[in-house]
């Protein structure tokens, strides 16, 4: 560098700010035009920086030293920099310092614990501290592609002479040539053989290799060599080959990281989606805790594709529902994602830190600096979901028809993303090539085909049987010789493969692997006998010691039968127990189509989709259940119909009688309904009849026309959309949802009107009460939503409690309620209950349902209710209950 030259770049590095050409000129003496030509120099060596505008200015790159304790590196994003990735990142800068061209390293990790994107960063740091030109390599190479091909795979590290072996038909330069004067990444170190190791110790030692088929010319590189596997370096490096590796480094797995790392994992990833789509997406509490909770197997790597397939199915009802927003719900994650809210007691106090308890629905945002390479195949499913919407939209066809097709094609494309796009996170690739290889076999000797699904089961279950033999954990099948003699051919096909198996990975595959290998070639087989209807269980969980038990016994009085299932949760129990306890009691079941569950609230509404997943069996589910929903499912069980007739029947029950109503500016009209055969006769005479019990300003009477059944449901659906449907009268008996019906001759007999009468105005007290508090609250905003969720909850209590409450206590304790809330909201509430702590042990089970019924409000009006005011609920409730046998 010319002295006048220094001068200037000496000068940058004193003021340390930009600083145009004239004013260094001008401070220097020197002419302009020279001045000029040694800033692009100076530009063009990376010794100094250009900041664009009017004028340009010119300022001195920081030094490598200056950076490294500014701690401005590619270290510092990634999540966990200055926790559990502390010590690996301390190894990684020392294994980069090392004079004179750094360590070679061995990164140590389970599958998905981010070792491509740690050496990645490694390369990035050394640039960025000069250890090696910013136009260094990296250059990445996966050992297990030709693992199975010693000659190709040294072909590919160290090159290759024309003539070398058969089909090498021109010189072809190695890993090594292209990475010299950077770094070569090794993934996958493990599948390198012992003759290929021997040949990469030379090259490190001196430097020096030789092309394969090259025998006189010695080669010369520079590179820093970066492996990484998932194996114990002891199983598989040579000695002499270890001794050459002299760092070590080992990334930790996701159950090893915090709670807040893996909230800011999945921020980063969820963010991440939403750049792709240009919009915020909303998670779902339930859903969050899910994703913080579950044991991902595949690391940082599963839990990445897991909120992929989240997103991406919440995209789907986002287009095909015509939604507002993009919303994860807990039904849109898979089973064993799902599985992570059995540890919801395991942590609460680090959770309620990161997620606010208040709150119901957390939002993501588009970040414009959020960017992940090769994303194109990831946001191809969002595209593809949009192209089909459109498709369908513009052929005409309606929402039910549009969500139907999208949703096959989901299902198709969610199997594919995982197994085609994402293989390498989860899947060996040499594991999916085998299955392939082994479901052609078994599509041939067979005659069956297979699908995508089950080959990735097989993969998935296949990776995890050569693991569990190389740890020498030896598995026993509980059904061997019914597998074996039930399925002689597919046994007799799982023999094949197991010796491809063996062939592949030089292991031993026992019988008792067979008999697994043999259900997933038969599990096709095993769906088509799912389709023969035996019967269906009912199965009642409820928090208490005995709620659900006292519920089915009722019901079986009631019935005079003898089926049905209850399974208390004393509050003590945790929930994982529960779980076992209710699997348990299912597999026990013989000869079961079925399985209906009716439970309370909580964690033990997601046991059916994991029962669902872990034993094969169709669940379906209803959440808080009552008295009437157990009669209903239990009469249709002993009758043997199906669950969804079941289902179906119980949910409208269920919807009717604890809807909770959707409120707008517009109170829905409400309207009796008139059947009949004709317009007039019997038609005119009931609405004659019925015309001094009703306030026809309110009350609209609508005739229609009775001819077929499913006509006339239809009809009354429609009018449900608009009005509030009071009763259905008419000489033709039609009972449906929990509407009530009134037959011409019970309208007709003496009394008959007083009955309708007492019914029609059945929420009469409920609308008096809403008019009288208008003006008096000010801070629960709409009367009408707050005095129906009020209604709502004291009904569901009165449920879960197993109590009937005095004629006209329900609207007493709803007026508490509402000026309770009000007061908590002013910040006026202060009392005390007098003994709450004996009072508490007394009623310690009523205390704790009541508090977990009034969530719903806390969360609706953000407060908090007081224990003394839980208690002062709680008595009332007791205290004011119907006494039997009086």
């Amino acid at each position: 560098m010319t002295g006048r030259k220094e001068e200037v770049l000496k000068l940058l590095n004193q003021i340390n700010q930009g600083i145009s050409a004239s004013d260094v000129a001008e401070r220097l003496q020197m002419d302009r035009a020279n001045v000029s030509r040694y800033l692009n120099d100076l530009f063009k060596e990376e010794k100094i920086q250009k900041i664009s505008g009017k004028p340009v200015l010119y300022q001195a790159l920081k030094k490598k030293q200056d950076r490294e304790l500014n701690h401005q590196s590619a270290f510092d994003r990634l999540i966990g920099s200055s926790k559990s990735l502390k010590v690996s990142i301390q190894q990684a800068k020392a294994a980069i310092f090392y004079p004179p061209r750094g360590l070679h390293t061995l990164i140590l990790g389970k599958t998905g614990t981010g070792k491509s994107l740690f050496a990645e960063c490694m390369y990035e740091f050394s640039k960025e501290t000069e250890m090696i030109p910013k136009k260094a390599p990296f250059v990445s190479f996966n050992c297990a592609d030709y693992a199975q091909n010693p000659q190709l795979l040294f072909g590919h590290i160290f090159g290759v002479i024309k003539g070398a072996y058969t089909g090498a038909d021109e010189n072809r330069a190695g890993l090594l040539a292209k990475a010299d004067g950077g770094i070569l990444f090794l993934d996958e170190i493990h599948r390198l053989p012992p003759e290929g190791q021997e040949m990469l110790f030379t090259f490190i030692d001196k430097g020096e290799y030789r092309p394969l088929g090259e025998s006189a010319v010695i080669r010369h590189a520079n590179v820093q060599i970066i492996g990484a596997t998932t194996e114990a370096p002891d199983n598989f490096l040579l000695e002499t080959f270890a001794r050459r590796i002299p760092m070590t480094i080992t990334l930790p797995t996701l159950t090893e990281r915090n709670l807040e790392e893996r909230y800011q994992l999945i921020e980063f990833f969820l963010n991440q989606e939403a750049s792709r789509l240009n919009q915020s997406i909303r998670v779902h509490r339930q859903a969050l805790i899910a994703f913080l909770l579950y044991h991902a197997s595949a690391n940082v790597g599963q839990l990445q594709r897991d909120l992929k397939l989240a997103c991406a199915k919440a995209f789907l009802h986002y287009k095909t529902k015509m939604t507002n927003y993009i919303l994860i719900e807990q039904d849109d994650l898979p089973i064993h994602v799902q599985k992570g809210l059995l540890h919801l007691k395991d942590e609460p106090e680090k959770l309620n830190r990161l997620i606010d308890i208040n709150r119901t629905v957390f939002t993501f945002t588009y970040k414009n600096e959020i960017a992940e390479k090769n994303s194109a195949a990831t946001a191809d499913v969002y595209d593809v979901i949009q192209q089909k919407a459109d498709q369908l939209i513009k052929a005409g066809k309606d929402q039910t028809e549009l969500y139907i097709d999208i949703d096959q094609y989901f299902h198709k494309y969610m199997i594919e993303l995982p197994t085609k796009q994402t293989a390498k996170e989860i899947i060996d690739s040499t594991i999916w090539q085998l299955t392939e290889k082994a479901y052609q076999h078994a599509s041939q000797r067979l005659e069956r085909n297979y699908n995508e699904k089950m080959k990735f089961a097989f993969a998935l279950h296949l990776q995890s049987t050569i693991e569990r033999i190389r740890e020498q954990k030896h598995i026993v099948h509980p059904d061997l010789n019914n597998i074996r003699k039930k399925y002689p051919k597919e046994f007799q096909v799982a023999i094949d493969l197991s010796m491809m198996i063996e062939q592949t990975f030089t292991i031993e595959i026992s019988f008792d692997e067979i008999g697994f290998l043999t259900m997933f070639l038969t599990a096709e087989i095993g769906e088509a006998l799912l389709e023969s209807e035996v019967q269906v269980e009912v199965i009642v969980m409820m928090h208490g010691r005995s709620t659900a038990t006292s519920m089915v016994e009722t019901v079986q009085e009631l019935l005079d039968i003898e089926n049905g299932t209850a399974i208390d949760m004393p509050l003590s129990m945790d929930v994982k127990t529960m779980y076992e306890k209710v699997k348990q009691q299912v597999q026990a079941l013989f000869d079961v189509r079925g399985i209906l569950i009716l439970s309370d609230m909580g964690s033990l509404n997601s046991f059916g989709d994991m029962l669902a997943e872990e034993l094969g069996i169709r669940t379906k589910t209803i959440a808080m259940t009552s008295t009437p929903i157990v009669l209903e499912a239990l009469r249709k069980a002993s009758l043997g119909r199906g669950l969804e007739d079941i289902y179906q029947s119980c949910e409208l029950l269920f919807e009717n009688r604890y809807k909770t109503l959707e409120l707008c500016e517009k109170k829905m009209k409400k309207a009796i309904i008139i059947t009949c055969f004709t317009e007039a006769g019997v038609t005119e005479q009931l609405r004659l009849r019925i015309n001094p019990i009703i306030d026809q300003s309110h009350v609209e009477v609508i005739t229609l026309q009775f001819l077929y059944k499913e006509a006339f449901r239809e009809q009354v659906d429609q009018l449900m959309e608009e009005y509030d449907i009071l009763a259905i009268m008419g000489p033709v008996e039609f009972k449906y949802r929990d509407i009530p019906f009134f037959s011409a001759m019970e309208i007709f007999s003496e009394g008959g009107l007083d009955i309708v009468q007492r019914v029609l105005s059945d929420n009469a007290p409920y609308e008096r009460l809403i008019d009288s508090l208008k003006g008096h609250l000010k801070l629960a905003g709409s009367i009408e939503e707050l005095i129906y969720l009020l209604r709502t909850t004291i009904s569901e209590l009165q449920a879960r409690l197993c109590i009937v409450l005095e004629s006209g206590v329900d609207t007493g304790i709803i007026l508490h309620l509402a000026f309770l809330i009000e007061r908590m909201r002013l910040g006026a509430i202060n009392r005390e209950f007098p003994d709450l702590n004996d009072f508490k042990k007394k009623y310690a089970e009523q205390m704790q349902i009541t508090a977990q019924m009034l969530e719903s409000i806390e969360r609706e009006y953000e407060i908090n209710i007081p224990e003394a005011e839980i208690a002062y609920l709680t008595q009332m409730l007791i205290t004011n209950k119907v006494k039997m046998g009086n």
